[in-house]
């Protein structure tokens, strides 16, 4: 596997919030949660919570061969999940499991702002699980390595140049920009309700879905740069199409 593309869902965890921004105020964790929610959005006009307080409850990752088709999208710990499973499964799936490192190649990890949110939602997860990463903080070769593209390529910071101006519209928008499908019925902003309702699997759909668009973007992308010639891009589409169907179903 030469790439894997990787997206990861989350909810709130409400009790720690009730217990870190609400002392001795008697609300309940929901009560907490809107509270929360309105202040940011007075404060920031987003209701986006601080990375400690997210949980994470789907990953998905996305197997890229060498000749940069699509051989699989797989969501980790579905059939048997629990939040430490599923952290324990991801950093195991990419490598950098203590008991993993050095036993398997470490692919190049693909992500849509995976260096501001997925990464660092799964890293603080390790941290809560209290899981060992050596091999994922060494240094130039480390996925966090901002401007390195050996261990990871963020398609957000390639898109607008390392921040250089702002996404308005963000992944939605780009992808129906090249043609693509973009967000289907549900996007970041229900996982939480949706979760709270008991319908983990849709949130497993939707992560893989994203997954999906994220490597048929990777592939523009790659044709833009020059890093894959035409007919290179056009057999890796053609070959991984059965994927981008799965959208439509």
């Amino acid at each position: 596997m030469r790439f894997a593309v990787i997206d990861v869902e989350t909810r709130v965890d409400k009790e720690l919030l009730a217990e870190t921004f609400f002392v001795g105020q008697g609300l309940s964790p929901d009560e907490a949660y809107l509270r929360q929610a309105e202040k940011l959005k007075a404060q920031r006009g987003s209701d986006f919570f601080p990375l400690p307080l997210h949980r994470p409850v789907s990953a998905a990752v996305g197997g890229v061969a060498e000749d940069y088709s699509l051989v699989s999208v797989e969501s980790l710990a579905a059939s048997d999940y629990s939040e430490e499973t599923l952290v324990r499964e991801f950093w195991d799936r990419l490598g950098y499991l203590a008991q993993s490192a050095g036993q398997r190649a470490r692919p190049c990890l693909v992500t849509f702002n995976g260096r501001r949110f997925d990464l660092p939602v799964m890293e603080l997860a390790a941290l809560r699980h209290q899981l060992a990463l050596a091999r994922y903080f060494d240094g130039r070769s480390s996925p966090r390595a901002r401007y390195s593209e050996e261990s990871h390529i963020d398609l957000l910071d390639f898109v607008t140049n390392y921040g250089a101006f702002a996404l308005a519209g963000g992944m939605n928008l780009l992808l129906k920009m090249i043609g693509l499908r973009g967000k289907g019925g549900i996007d970041g902003s229900m996982v939480q309700q949706i979760y709270e309702a008991g319908r983990l699997a849709e949130i497993h759909r939707y992560c893989r879905e994203d997954v999906i668009q994220t490597y048929f973007l990777l592939l523009r992308v790659q044709r833009l740069r020059g890093r894959l010639d035409e007919k290179q891009y056009q057999a890796a589409w053609e070959k991984s199409r059965p994927f981008l169907e799965q959208l439509d179903h």
